[in-house]
């Protein structure tokens, strides 16, 4: 199956490898972030980019009309946008960074999904996790309750859409913007590489979609 994919966050790391690898697969691709201006330049025939924040619904609701007049329907939404701050206790955490990971990792990509659902021909959605959701790392708190509330999202929209596949996938570790900024002090050598992770998740997209 290949036909037109939303990937929320491809200007850099994870999102930028998977934009790259759908390309290639003969999908279409829509992708949006903050600070696209800045850090990517496709100009491939089927491709789309725009400069949008997932916070906002406006901004949400513009991504879906544009991606479905430019490229077609969509099929596919992976939800890789994603907002974490630098791993600190929860004790010590200053509150407002656990409404910032829900605003983003929760609230914003739920909606993104609802809009997709709702506007499109969903085949799939998918959600990069992550092993903070089920393991409690100490810094990682906020970050992981969001992903974990996420994941418990997607598991109920599976049951409420059966026509469609809901999927939560981990990456791991990898040496990105968001996770230095997360944890600077964190050793390169025991991260993964975003392309090596992205390969990995694109094969499970894939082998899952053909299903």
């Amino acid at each position: 199956m290949v036909g037109t994919v939303i990937i929320t966050g491809g200007s850099r790391g994870l999102g930028k490898e998977l934009v790259s690898l759908f390309l290639k697969d003969g999908w279409k691709v829509s992708t949006f972030s903050r600070s696209w201006e800045r850090d990517i330049d496709f100009r491939e025939p089927f491709f789309l980019g725009l400069k949008a924040d997932i916070r906002f619904e406006a901004d949400v609701e513009r991504v879906i009309t544009e991606t479905k007049k430019s490229l077609g329907d969509p099929t596919l939404l992976i939800l890789n946008a994603g907002w974490v701050s630098k791993a600190t206790s929860i004790k010590d955490e200053n509150i407002n960074n656990l409404r910032n990971d829900l605003e983003v990792n929760v609230v914003s990509s739920t909606f993104m999904a609802q809009e997709f659902l709702r506007k499109c021909d969903p085949h799939a959605v998918v959600h990069i996790t992550s092993d903070a959701a089920s393991t409690h790392y100490p810094g990682w708190g906020f970050y992981g309750a969001s992903k974990s509330a996420m994941d418990f999202l997607m598991e109920t929209m599976k049951l409420e859409n059966q026509g469609t596949k809901f999927i939560s996938i981990d990456p791991g570790d990898m040496y990105t913007e968001m996770h230095r900024i997360a944890d600077p002090d964190a050793d390169p050598a025991g991260l993964k590489d975003p392309a090596e992770a992205a390969q990995i998740v694109f094969n499970r997209i894939v082998a899952e979609v053909k299903r």
